[in-house]
């Protein structure tokens, strides 16, 4: 398959998974906001933005960090959140509009490539766990590098290593034994350390990049049961790995990991941490 080919395939496979969770992630938006937060912390703190600025969040999700960014540049600055999923930006809107948020806007992308915002129109950029599901990190961290402003600074996260990330990569060891999971290309372990998510950085020309990981809270459910319910309504890249399966082996693949949780949770809750890299770096004057 051409490059060409191969990205676009990416880009609606990405559009049609995130937007099937959309509905998840809205209901459960205050469940997920406490183990995101130390993650959104980690990136606000290396972008250093304030009152008055304007940002950029691509990948924006249902609406965070932008939310987070817009207390921060309070009524004088303006935070734009972008995402290939029409779902998750219209739920970002819906949340926005009913709690009175004014200075944040959101809409949806044809690609990661084409971001319809004018060149040096913003003070910093963000993407939070976003940028390792994109065909080419380092062409889509070029776009953000041209909507910065010089001076303007960036900030991006990513999981960090499959052994280190249980909450993903036990489930995704059991589909393994029903289902072929793809081997290379975008994914939740794309860019699973600071060196590499650093290097990424540098080659789309920032500097001053730093980089690091870091072990945060990623879920807590009663039991293992409500684990799965969780995974199959938020997580997103499992979605495309399981529709294909028939009735039998998705009933199989939810037995086990189950079972796999309930052996390592017995009776409950079910907590696990993770490992995230955060970078940034800074747009040359």
């Amino acid at each position: 398959m051409e490059g060409a080919d191969r990205a676009r395939e990416v880009r609606e496979r990405q559009r049609a998974d995130w937007g099937a969770v959309a509905g998840g992630w809205q209901r459960h938006r205050e469940k997920m906001s406490a183990p995101m937060s130390a993650i959104t912390e980690r990136m606000v703190e290396a972008l250093g933005v304030g009152p008055g600025d304007r940002v950029l969040d691509l990948a924006c999700g249902v609406g965070d960090p932008a939310f987070t960014l817009s207390r921060l540049v309070g009524p004088e600055g303006f935070v734009l959140g972008l995402d290939l999923s029409p779902e998750m930006a219209r739920a970002a809107r819906s949340w926005a509009e009913e709690h009175g948020i004014g200075n944040v806007g959101f809409r949806e992308i044809p690609t990661e490539l084409d971001l319809g915002v004018e060149p040096e129109s913003f003070d910093a950029a963000t993407c939070r766990l976003g940028l390792m599901f994109v065909p080419d990190p380092v062409a889509a961290l070029r776009e953000l590098l041209v909507a910065l402003v010089p001076g303007g600074r960036i900030s991006v996260s990513a999981w960090g290593r499959p052994e280190r990330n249980p909450n993903f990569s036990l489930p995704m060891e059991v589909i393994a034994r029903h289902a072929e999971l793809p081997q290379d290309g975008p994914g939740l372990f794309a860019l699973p350390t600071p060196s590499v998510l650093g290097a990424v950085l540098e080659a789309a020309g920032f500097t001053g990049v730093e980089a690091s990981a870091f072990e945060t809270p990623v879920v807590k459910a009663k039991d293992a049961e409500s684990y799965w319910y969780g995974l199959t309504a938020m997580a997103g890249p499992l979605v495309s790995i399981l529709a294909p399966l028939d009735e039998e082996r998705r009933r199989a693949v939810r037995s086990e990991v189950v079972e796999e949780i309930s052996a390592l949770f017995p009776g409950g809750p079910v907590e696990m941490s993770g490992e995230v890299v955060v970078a940034s770096g800074e747009k040359g004057s």
